[in-house]
This record gives C-alpha cells, structure tokens and sequence, in this order.
C-alpha cells in the first residue's frame, strides 16, 4: 500500500497541463527574449546598423515601412534604401538617407528613403549608437512622417486660400464702404439739389426787384457832368453787375444736380485755373499769399462747362486762402500743379501751407453746410458743390492733409465723360 501510495503521488506530480507548462514557461523566459518581442512588436520601424552600414536585425515594421521582406534586407548595405535624386522625385527640404545619418546619435527629420516600389517615403530618423560584443552599432528607429507632410502641405495650402479669401473679402468690404459712402453722398447732394431750388426760386423775385429799381434809378438820374451823379451812376452799375452774378449762381444752384450736357464743351483746364485766379488776385496781394503754378505742357482739353469748372477752382482758391489766413503768418504759398495720368485722367492738385485738417475735418469736408469758419464766414456749401460738379464728369475730388502741414485737393477729370457713361 505505502508503495502504491508513492507512486500514485509521484505520478500526479507528473501529470502538468499544456497551458500551464506555456504559463510557466513563458513566466520563466529570459530577458533577451522578452527584448525579442518588443523589437519584433514595435510599431515603429527599427534597423540596427553595424559600422560598416551593413543592416544587423530588422523588425516586422521595417518590412511594412520599406517593402523588402526581412531576408532582403538582412546583411545588406543601407545604400539599398538610399533613393537617387536622379531617378526618383524628393520633396523639397528633404535630403536622402545616408551613411552619415548613422555616425552621431541624434534625430533627423524629412529624411527619404526608398521602398521596394520605387516609391519614396518621408521618414523621421532616430539614431543611438551602441556597444554590442565590443562593436559598434547604430539602433536606428525610422517613424512614417509621409501622411504627415501631406497634412502640413494642405494644411499651408489651404492657410493661403483662408488669407487669400479674407483679403478679398477686406477688398470686397472695402469697396462696399465705398459704395456706402458714395450713395450716401449722392442723397446729401440730391438733397441739396431740392434745397437748393428751392432757395433758388425764393431769392430770384427780390434780386429781380434790386436790379429793377437800379436800372430805372440809373434811367430817372439824367446824365452831367456832375462827379456825383457820375458816382451814383457807377454805383448804381456795380448793383445791376453783381445782382447778374447772383442771378448766374442761382441759376446754376437750380441745375447743378441735373445731368444735362447743356453749355458743355472742350475746356481749356489751365485758362479755367488762370481765369479763376484772377478773381483772387487782390484777395491773395492783400494776405501775402504767392501762387506758384507747375502746369504741364503737354494737358490736353476736357470735355465739361467752364463756368462751373471755374467754380470749382475758385471754392479751392478760395478754402486755400482761408486756411492760410487761419494759420496768423500773414503770408503763404499756394502751388496749382497739372499733368496727365495714365488712365488719361487729367489731375489739377491744390496745395496750400495753411493750417490744414484733422482726421474728422477731413471725413466731412464734403459734406453739404458743413464748415469749420466762423458764423458769416462761410455756409459750408463751396466743396459740397464742387463734389457735385466734379461727379457730373465722373471725375474725383480728395484731400490729403495733416494739421499744421497744410492741405491738398486732388482733382481728376476725364477726357471726355461722355465716353465712360
């Protein structure tokens, strides 16, 4: 019985299951085949190279970054992965893989490497240099940056088309605020269009009646040689010749919105400036104020009504001399400047070294009754009505000014207006 016993118990320390003796097993393995399975099990490609650029071990990731089976790889120089710049395309910042990628331990980015297919691949190198039986060798870890640069690219790609469309979008918003203010100030004028007729009709009866009674005064005083009756009768003259005026500029208050072609023609643009001068003179002789003009030579005529060309270089004499007179010198330039552009626009630019205009002067300088002169100085309406004349001709008036740097008007005009409507 003993014996039996025995052998019962020795037997049943014999009998081991399969899984448990894997268990055991694999609780027992020994490091290097744990290593074993980390390098084979890496998801990233791992190489190691002896000194010689000779490839030592290669792991199953290797086989799937480069497409040579292991037995291709093994023994082999790493030339085998070098692409020839010759034959196959390498994106721009990359540099081929070579063997002084394996001399120093570091990390290399946008290296290329050449698959088995001919493809190339963008990989991020990763290099530790090792003592292995008293040889040197190079643990290289090769990570796929392909999909990534791909990613960065359109990604750079569609950045551009982001800021590309948002500077079009800025341009497009910059030209409705345009657009904006355009139509803003065409209600202003039209508006000051109905006004101005208005006052037109109600001041043309009493001018009328003025010039009535001094022509009949001028009929009823008889002529002689008497200097008194001559005075009168020169005073009386001066009466009728500036009610005319008046006359002349609310006429012209009644009709400068209309688009009528009426009294155009070929204008002379220098003889405008001159005969617009003219009426200055004493005012600027007065003030110390010298006019200096650059014209061109060469400044063809424009299609437009002189008279109210000539309005408008006055309300710019006129707004120069002020601003110089603001300025307490007691003197000042102006400079008239023309010449053509090469749209053909002709430019006619008024320059004073008055005291010139802020940020928020400038923003309503247009604007119809909007001045910064005294009350009895000044109704605000010579650059509003100059803007009216100007965009009849599909021309353009700007002011370019700094306080205390004094002011310029740019005009431009075209040749013919007619041939741009």
């Amino acid at each position: 019985m003993p014996t039996a016993k025995k052998l019962t118990k020795k037997s049943h320390l014999k009998v081991v299951s399969p899984a448990l003796a894997a268990s055991i097993g694999t609780a027992r393995a020994r490091p290097s085949d744990r290593y074993q399975v980390l390098f084979e099990q890496a998801s990233d490609a791992i190489l190691t190279v002896n000194a010689d650029g000779m490839i030592d071990a290669v792991n199953q990731a290797a086989e799937d970054l480069t497409g040579f089976v292991r037995e291709e790889l093994l023994k082999q120089s790493i030339e085998i992965l070098i692409p020839d710049p010759a034959a196959h395309r390498i994106p721009d910042r990359a540099r081929p893989i070579s063997l002084d990628c394996f001399q120093v331990s570091g990390t290399f980015e946008d290296i290329a490497i050449l698959r088995k297919d001919g493809y190339v691949r963008l990989v991020e190198l990763s290099v530790r240099l090792v003592e292995a039986s008293g040889k040197g060798l190079a643990i290289v870890l090769l990570r796929d940056v392909s999909e990534k640069k791909r990613m960065e690219r359109e990604l750079i790609t569609k950045h551009a088309e982001l800021r590309n469309a948002y500077f079009q979008l800025e341009k497009k918003n910059a030209e409705l605020q345009s657009m904006q203010e355009t139509l803003v100030q065409a209600g202003k004028m039209a508006a000051l269009g109905e006004l101005a007729a208005g006052i037109a009709h109600e001041l043309n009866q009493p001018l009328q009646g003025i010039r009535g009674y001094a022509q009949e005064l001028q009929a009823i005083l008889p002529p002689s040689k008497n200097t008194g009756n001559a005075e009168v009768q020169s005073f009386l003259g001066e009466i009728t010749s500036n009610v005319d005026k008046m006359a002349s500029i609310i006429d012209y208050l009644r009709t400068f919105v209309r688009k009528s072609t009426e009294d155009f023609e070929w204008v002379d643009v220098h003889g405008a400036i001159d005969e617009a001068l003219k009426m200055l003179a004493r005012q600027f002789q007065v003030r110390g104020i010298k006019v200096e003009r650059h014209y061109s030579g060469h400044l063809p005529k424009i299609y437009a009504n002189p008279l109210q060309l000539e309005q408008v270089f006055i309300n710019l004499a006129t707004n120069a001399r002020d601003a110089i007179e603001a300025s307490g010198r007691g003197w000042g330039k102006i400079t008239i400047g023309t010449k053509v552009l090469p749209n053909g626009f002709v430019e006619v630019d008024f320059h004073d070294d008055g005291v010139g205009m802020n940020e928020k002067t400038k923003a309503k300088a247009f604007n119809p009754f909007f001045t910064t002169k005294e009350v009895g100085k000044g109704m605000g309406l010579g650059l509003s009505l100059s803007y009216g004349m100007i965009s009849k001709l599909h021309g353009s008036i700007v002011v370019e000014s700094e306080v205390g740097k004094g002011a310029t008007f740019l005009v431009r005009l075209p040749k013919d207006f007619r041939e741009l409507a």
